[in-house]
């Protein structure tokens, strides 16, 4: 239900006349797919540059509260990462959180998080830098990293997310 209450149409006007004409017969499927690309419940993309604030809208009976996710630990969770270590890193302001631990395919798996929010190239470029010297995935099979990225070898989770999180629309 509060995944439900999430949902929110890309386009409303279109989304609500065809909801209006349809009604039942307007597959949820489409909806999902199309109409609501950009919805928070459905890992909003865009919004992934600011992990550390990511917020879902749930509803109580007639209340409603907008809570704060943990994109990380539920990252891990679907991940299915056994987290061996969680360790925070600073570049002056920039704040990096950094897991690491076996999954199910790999051994030891690197995911890092940080916020990119407003970054430009030569942002992404000390971020490599600091990635770099201060060995955040040294000795990893697999990395995985939040947004953009410049760092060598680094996957985007956000498809995993997707991907792990709903099954059936991402085709797996």
């Amino acid at each position: 239900e509060d995944t439900l209450n999430n949902i929110a149409f890309t386009n409303r006007k279109e989304g609500q006349s065809a909801m209006d004409l349809y009604g039942d017969e307007y597959l949820l499927r489409y909806v999902l797919d199309f109409e609501t690309r950009d919805s928070e419940t459905l890992l909003n993309v865009e919004k992934m540059s600011a992990p550390f604030r990511y917020k879902l809208t749930l509803r109580d009976g007639d209340e409603t509260r907008t809570l704060p996710v943990d994109l990380p630990e539920t990252f891990a969770y679907l991940l299915g990462m056994r987290v061996k270590s969680r360790r925070a890193y600073h570049d002056g302001e920039r704040r990096y959180l950094v897991y690491r631990g076996p999954t199910r395919e790999w051994e030891n798996v690197a995911v890092i998080w940080r916020d990119t929010e407003g970054w430009r190239k030569e942002d992404f470029e000390r971020d490599r830098a600091f990635f770099q010297e201060q060995g955040m995935a040294d000795g990893a099979q697999d990395v995985f990293v939040n947004g953009d990225s410049f760092i060598p070898d680094a996957r985007p989770l956000e498809a995993a997310f997707k991907r792990l999180m709903l099954p059936e629309l991402a085709g797996g």
